[in-house]
């Protein structure tokens, strides 16, 4: 095993260390020796940006034998400002005023995510503390979210807090947020306000996750060799470099796309990984952090993802498009993806371990003959999703998606294909879109089932039903010159469901198709549904000729009394409005 002394951290007082692993069979943690501290400009192409508040250490549990752990931070924009071209930093303001890229205050106030990640196979104990040498206080002063799952908390002698996290093959995904570092998110019914208006989330000024991961399962393993592997070394990518082997491996370390490899000056944001058809397998180590994207051409019936490294969209522009020069110029078929194959059949993405940072667009697509697609993707992490249209990835038929925790700025569940089973994800939604979202058109959906969904932050800003302000919504159509379809139907299943903090309506649904065996189960507000001065708790379900609502709610809790057909009106507990013409179709109990 290799060791970093503790408790010296690696690139303050104690001196670099490397990009470096420490890891044995019951924990490993990295580090990276280029850590930059910047909370507001673009890091050196070969650095990681690194928390400026906090530091992250893990002991097993009782041994008090702390290894450093690298805290990584994502900051609105990435430090690029708003620009068009991925060439006009470091001049902003060349995104035109009229669009809109989902960020307002959020610099201005200094909003920013960070997060530690290790592997662990034993109970551990994961201590923060402040790179100021401030105290963080007493455990009082702590919140962990989701706040369904408890953790016992202690103080350390140098001003810190110590948390015991359980050893879980599963993982565990959390958020630590303290009582002195909370920002109030108001709006005037349109934007976010700095004062007045209606409080609509309270949130972490300085986020900061804790990514605990199970150590990989040996069938997301994959054998390598130098026949079938193709190892990068860190630093910048040329085109090309990733050869056509079926294997590509990014061991620890920093890597960057190079697009311009022999000019005076590189560019960066212009460029991502387009693989080889031979290359269906990218495992990233711990301590692997990329800069860039994954496009996949294989034809394999399996292709894959594995590792806990990282993969960081944070060099591209908002909807960078390489059809048009990495361009901010929208297009839902070639804006980039983190995760992308344009020609898929009847194959199945298995997604195992990785953390995506900053997305510029979509996280994750399938396209080509998606019916015939599937995922598999468990224990998957997606921070930094500042950006409108950062949607959670694509859920194709027949899929399972498990253990998994979205900070997204779009549809973050999307419930658009049959038998589906989405179970243990923990959301932190931004203001675009529903969180489990039905809509954009008509659709025949059977067998989903979403059980145990921790909604740890929303922040809507305004009450819409077009991008549904809501848990559970459905969009109207989003071409144009289409009609609801009373041929189809969707049914699925909802099951434990919990938001945290000021929360915003239930549904917002407007019918493409019929509802039926439509189930919502133990759903729980322990902090109360939002009322206010425009609507944000208020349910929506539009009545649709033709169109049946067979929905059944069972055990909604607001601040844990039960939402029943006696207090459901819009103007009392539940805020529900329910088309009448749905009246006798729909139940609450």
């Amino acid at each position: 095993m290799w060791r970093l002394p503790s408790p010296s951290f690696p690139g303050e007082s104690g001196g670099t260390r490397g990009n470096a692993t420490a890891c044995d069979s019951n924990l490993c943690t990295w580090w990276h020796d280029s850590g930059e501290v910047n909370t507001k400009t673009r890091v050196q192409p070969g650095n990681v940006r690194q928390s400026h508040r906090y530091n992250v250490e893990v002991s097993l549990a009782g041994t008090d034998d702390f290894r450093p752990s690298f805290v990584y931070e994502s900051i609105p924009r990435n430090g690029n400002g708003r620009i068009y071209s991925p060439w006009d930093y470091p001049n902003d303001g060349t995104l035109g005023k009229d669009v809109d890229d989902g960020i307002s205050i959020e610099p201005d106030v200094g909003i920013t995510m960070a997060w530690s990640q290790f592997e662990y196979a034993q109970d551990v104990d994961v201590k923060i503390t402040r790179r100021d040498g401030q105290s963080l206080g007493s455990t009082s002063n702590v919140i962990i979210r989701p706040s369904s799952t408890s953790y016992s908390l202690s103080t350390s002698s140098d001003g810190g807090i110590i948390i015991r996290v359980p050893k879980d093959d599963r993982g565990r995904r959390f958020s630590v947020e303290f009582n002195d570092d909370l920002y109030t998110y108001r709006s005037d019914g349109q934007n976010y306000v700095y004062s007045g208006g209606d409080v609509v989330s309270v949130e972490p000024k300085n986020g900061l996750l804790i990514l605990a991961s199970a150590f990989l399962p040996s069938d997301k393993i994959p054998r390598m060799n130098n026949d079938n592997t193709k190892t990068m070394t860190p630093g910048p990518i040329n085109a090309g470099d990733w050869g056509d082997k079926p294997i590509l491996y990014f061991p620890p370390g920093v890597y960057w796309m190079n697009s311009n490899p022999q000019g005076d000056k590189p560019k960066y944001g212009e460029n991502h990984l387009k693989l080889h058809p031979n290359t269906y397998w990218v495992h990233l180590a711990p301590g692997a952090y990329v800069k860039g994207a994954v496009q996949y051409t294989t034809s394999s019936g399996d292709f894959f993802a594995t590792g806990h490294g990282i993969l960081s969209g944070e060099h591209y522009v908002y909807q960078a498009n390489p059809a048009s020069y990495y361009q901010a110029v929208k297009s839902d078929q070639t804006s980039l993806r983190l995760w992308y194959h344009e020609s898929v059949g009847r194959q199945t993405w298995h997604c195992h371990g990785p953390t995506i940072n900053a997305p510029p667009f979509n996280t994750m697509d399938l396209h080509g003959n998606s019916n015939d697609a599937s995922v598999r993707i468990a224990d998957y992490k997606q921070v930094g999703a500042f950006f409108f249209q950062t949607d959670g990835p694509q859920m194709y038929p027949n899929s399972v998606v498990n253990d998994v925790f979205y900070h997204a700025n779009d549809d973050g569940i999307k419930a658009y294909y049959s038998n589906v089973t989405a179970k243990r994800l923990t959301i932190w939604k931004v203001h675009n879109d529903p969180i489990i979202q039905m809509g954009w058109d008509s659709r025949q959906v059977d067998g989903v089932v979403i059980d145990g969904l921790d909604i740890i932050h929303t922040r809507y800003r305004r009450s819409e039903t077009v991008v549904p302000s809501a848990i559970i919504g459905a969009s109207p159509f989003y071409m144009d010159g289409k009609t609801p379809d009373t041929s189809k139907f969707i049914s699925l299943s909802i099951s434990n469901v919990v938001c945290e903090g000021p929360c915003p309506s239930l549904f917002r649904i407007q019918a493409l198709q019929n509802y039926r065996d439509f189930e919502v189960k133990n759903v729980a507000y322990p902090d109360g549904l939002i009322t206010g001065s425009f609507g944000l708790g208020q349910s929506i379900i539009p009545y649709v000729p033709g169109m049946r609502m067979e929905l059944h709610v069972e055990n909604w809790t607001i601040r844990g009394e039960k939402v029943t057909m006696a207090n459901f009106q819009s103007d009392r507990l539940g805020q529900l409005n329910i088309a009448g013409e749905y009246w006798g179709q729909w139940s609450i109990e």
